[in-house]
């Protein structure tokens, strides 16, 4: 049986595998498509119903369900250790600049920030800053899973 100390490298790797050039919509990177229409978006991990629309949005919302579930279920963490446990993306105000497959873009310093509480009540917390610029493109490879 795992211990409860797992459940930080659940969180430290569900941010690592939702922000990865996998979370990809039609073969190009979700967040890049995700970025020019959200200030903010809170994803509740334990929804039961991780059916959602096909917009970026709802590709996102899916996708962290998905994966959260399946970070729980490879470390043998049973769900209901979980009172709660959302993930939510904040888009930073203000543009910058940044390297997008060695081309200088503009775009957004985007915070993902985990939270979860355990059936204990016990709190964890993981966060990651990520670089997005908005999709293009003309600099953004499709990913050849897409085809």
């Amino acid at each position: 049986m795992p211990s409860r100390r797992t459940i930080k490298g659940v969180l430290h790797n569900l941010l690592g595998t939702f922000t990865s050039r996998y979370s990809d919509l039609g073969g190009y990177w979700l967040f890049g498509l995700l970025i020019q229409n959200i200030e903010q978006i809170r994803i509740d991990l334990l929804a039961a119903n991780s059916v959602g629309s096909d917009t970026p949005t709802g590709v996102a919302k899916r996708l962290a369900v998905t994966k959260f579930a399946e970070q729980i279920e490879k470390a043998g963490i049973p769900k209901s250790w979980f009172r709660e446990a959302h993930l939510e993306a904040t888009k930073m105000p203000g543009s910058r600049f940044g390297a997008v497959n060695g081309h200088v873009c503009s775009g957004y310093e985007v915070r993902f920030v985990i939270q979860a509480v355990t059936d204990l009540g016990k709190g964890y917390e993981r966060s990651l800053s990520v670089f997005v610029a908005p999709h293009n493109p003309a600099v953004e490879l499709r990913s050849a899973r897409a085809s």
